[in-house]
């Protein structure tokens, strides 16, 4: 025997074979029962318009409507507990012999009909609802919002110790030396500025490396203002991108040229000073590519036209990530620089793990015999528009003659 006929059966007197149920643990038989099911849909009708729309609002909810019965000499006692359920607030669990087990909520009212029959039975008509889960929306914080606050954390780290360890006062030569060096990395900033950022942009860059190169003699004395200047310069060319993998590129060079000078003994204190302030104009540069790579990294993954795959997202983050580690293990930041240069890779791994997982991913499929790219874009991807893409990631030169090889497919 199933379960169902566990539950016990009766026989009424017309013939009628009850067969046993229950809600919320309270035993009843029932014989007959409806599942009503619909849309909720909403229909708009106009004057002087024949024809209604309609708008869809989604599934009706499911409603069981069920004839119980509890019979015998303790029917009453039966009845009593089942109003008790119905009356109890919130779902409960119905166990029916035709729907199965059941998260319920009573719909409306139960009716309950007396009969003196076979020692007394009562009739109940009810009507359930099926209760879903309650789904109340989830606050997430964004990862690129949560990335772009631990750059930015970055930034203010290494701008504070560029402010505390950075000085020109003393002879002439520290100024012009400064200058000089710095006149360079605007330059270079520029020249980049030129190759990844859009027209429109472009000279509002200009206007501003141009405006800081001339003020480079008195922004050397105020190393707080100076070192904005140069984060407001990369800023405005992470804006005003178009070409981010390619702006990715220069950063990366941007921190391999860098590098300290040779730790050599200075034969006097002005040259040991020098010494210093190059180390920290190297260390700001430095920096200042690494946390902008991240934002140039932030904006290539969310345009599916320039990180197409989960692997070409990974593989960026990786490059960003192994020159986050050099400048962590072998320049050895202060503290500070440090705390923020680590919370800022943390960020960026949560952000490209998350991301990445919606961009396609690389996969192969091998043909069983030459194909055109059209057919074969069909029947990969039912889109013959990507035979063009199938053609130029492996590398095919007649697109009429698709190889019969392993062929990298983006799925």
């Amino acid at each position: 025997m199933g379960w169902r006929e566990d539950l016990g059966r009766v026989t009424l007197p017309d013939g009628r074979v009850l067969v046993g149920a229950s809600f919320r643990g309270v035993f009843f038989h029932t014989v007959t029962s409806e599942l009503r099911v619909g849309r909720r849909n909403v229909v708009n009708e106009f004057p002087q318009r024949d024809d209604p729309s309609v708008d869809d609002l989604g599934r009706k909810g499911r409603r069981v409507v069920v004839d119980a019965y509890v019979i015998g000499d303790d029917h009453m006692d039966q009845r009593d507990k089942l109003v008790t359920a119905f009356e109890t607030k919130g779902s409960g669990e119905l166990i029916h012999p035709r729907f199965g087990l059941l998260n319920v909520a009573l719909d409306g009212d139960a009716s309950l009909k007396e009969e003196s029959i076979k020692g007394g039975i009562t009739h109940i008509t009810v009507t359930f609802v099926v209760d879903g889960k309650n789904v109340f929306p989830t606050v997430r914080t964004s990862t690129v919002t949560q990335l772009e606050a631990k750059t930015n954390a970055a930034d203010d780290a290494s701008q504070a110790q560029f402010a505390a360890a950075y000085s020109v006062a003393g002879p002439s030569m520290l100024a012009s030396q400064a200058v000089a060096a710095l006149n360079k990395d605007v330059a270079g900033l520029l020249a980049t500025a030129r190759l990844v950022s859009g027209v429109d942009g472009l000279a509002d860059i200009v206007r501003q490396s141009t405006l800081l190169s001339s003020n480079l003699s008195s922004l050397i004395r105020t190393p707080v203002l100076l070192s904005q200047n140069l984060r407001s310069l990369l800023a405005s060319t992470v804006q005003n991108l178009n070409r981010p993998l390619l702006a990715f590129a220069e950063l990366q060079a941007l921190f391999v040229a860098n590098q300290r000078s040779s730790a050599t003994s200075a034969a006097t204190s002005t040259r040991a000073r020098a010494l210093a302030n190059d180390t920290e104009r190297a260390d700001l540069q430095r920096r200042l590519a690494l946390t902008n790579q991240a934002r140039v990294l932030a904006v290539a993954i969310s345009d599916t036209e320039v990180v197409q795959t989960g692997d070409q997202a990974t593989a960026l983050r990786d490059a960003l990530l192994a020159q986050l580690d050099v400048e962590l293990e072998e320049f050895d930041p202060v503290a500070e620089v440090a705390t923020a240069l680590t919370d800022m890779r943390a960020a960026l791994v949560r952000d490209v793990a998350l991301r990445s997982e919606f961009l396609l991913q690389r996969s192969s499929y091998t043909p069983a015999t030459v194909l055109p790219a059209l057919v074969l874009a069909h029947r990969i991807y039912q889109d013959s528009s990507r035979a063009d893409e199938l053609v130029s990631r492996n590398d095919v030169r007649n697109p009429a003659f698709m190889p019969a090889r392993a062929l990298e497919i983006l799925q």
